[in-house]
């Protein structure tokens, strides 16, 4: 069942707004109290609040933690204008930080709720709009009203699915778990701002990968080696090409040494408009820690962004410690 909510995304210079809206039976005042009430908050949020008691105000902590992981928000009230707005920062404690406001306006003798979240970098919509709608509705039904969704994990990848198919492509950015010659695989799309001729560059030659990935050694040719040299050599991918189709097509192995095989990288890459559409799949034969290949390869991804537009970028930890929480909440059990 597809949830009663109007959800829009609009991609910015430096992110993206996620607007959604949901009508509730109740009048704005009943709504305002769920919303600003700290142990209210904490029911229909489904956290555990770590702000304490007192009433929220401008300039007050939003501080929570999420009960199915040790996940936690640190934020602050930007504005507060009772019964009609509430602002507030999202994860000042991890990057990257966003803002999110929740709007109300009376209909009838009801309550239109608008909630706008704004990124300050780019981020996966579909992701964060399923799991702000599972929200929305939980919130109805801490008022008594029926749910308009399917809850649960499953509820929440099916709505994930039905915006990443709604929103514009600038949208989707999270890997995804596939099936490729019967092995698991991730799959990322991405699409980036630069043509393909410059993409390919940034995917085989040494000092361009050294900007967004990792030191390289890379032999131009089919049967070549591809050798990536990871936190100053303590991990080491020596792996060969096993295909090389210029600018549209590159394929390596991925040796595992502790899982005694090894997998297959593939970038694709297809012209779009005055840039380019990759696509990257990790058919992973070898197995390994799914949460660990899919955060990392969209941290890196993120780096390529930068990179294209000539910016050497370094591992940033925290940055990928989020994404691994969030890959561990989302992938599928294979």
């Amino acid at each position: 069942m597809a949830a009663h909510v109007d959800a829009t995304f609009r991609p910015l210079p430096t992110g993206g707004e996620l607007k959604l809206a949901r009508r509730y039976r109740q009048p704005v005042e009943k709504v305002w109290a769920a919303l600003s009430t700290p142990g209210r908050i904490a029911e229909w949020m489904g956290v555990e609040w770590l702000s304490g008691d007192l009433p929220l105000s401008e300039g007050a902590p939003f501080d929570y933690r999420f009960h199915d992981s040790d996940l936690e928000s640190r934020g602050k009230m930007l504005r507060f204008e009772p019964p009609n707005l509430l602002e507030h920062s999202w994860f000042d404690n991890l990057p990257s930080r966003s803002v999110v406001r929740w709007s109300l306006a009376a209909d009838g003798g009801g309550t239109i709720l608008t909630l706008t979240h704004v990124f300050q970098e780019p981020e996966d919509a579909p992701r964060t709009g399923a799991g702000w709608t599972q929200i929305l509705e939980t919130l109805a039904a801490s008022m008594g009203e029926e749910r308009q969704s399917e809850g649960g994990v499953e509820g929440w990848r099916a709505q994930r699915d039905r915006y990443a198919d709604a929103f514009p492509p600038e949208a989707t950015r999270d890997g995804r778990l596939a099936k490729e010659d019967g092995k698991p695989a991730l799959r990322f799309e991405r699409l980036l701002a630069r043509p393909v001729d410059e993409v390919w560059v940034a995917l085989t030659e040494p000092e361009r990968i050294a900007r967004w990935l990792t030191r390289a050694e890379v032999e131009p040719r089919v049967a070549g080696r591809f050798h990536l040299n990871f936190k100053g050599g303590d991990s080491v991918v020596d792996g060969r090409i096993m295909r090389w189709e210029p600018p549209r097509l590159l394929e390596y192995t991925w040796p595992e040494k502790e899982a005694n095989g090894s997998s297959l990288v593939r970038f694709e890459l297809f012209p779009a408009g005055a840039g380019t559409r990759l696509i990257l799949t990790h058919r992973l034969d070898a197995g390994g820690d799914l949460a660990d290949f899919a955060s990392r390869w969209h941290w890196h991804l993120n780096a390529l962004d930068r990179a294209l537009e000539g910016e050497s970028v370094a591992f940033d930890e925290p940055r990928w410690r989020l994404l691994r929480k969030v890959y561990e909440m989302t992938l599928p059990a294979r």
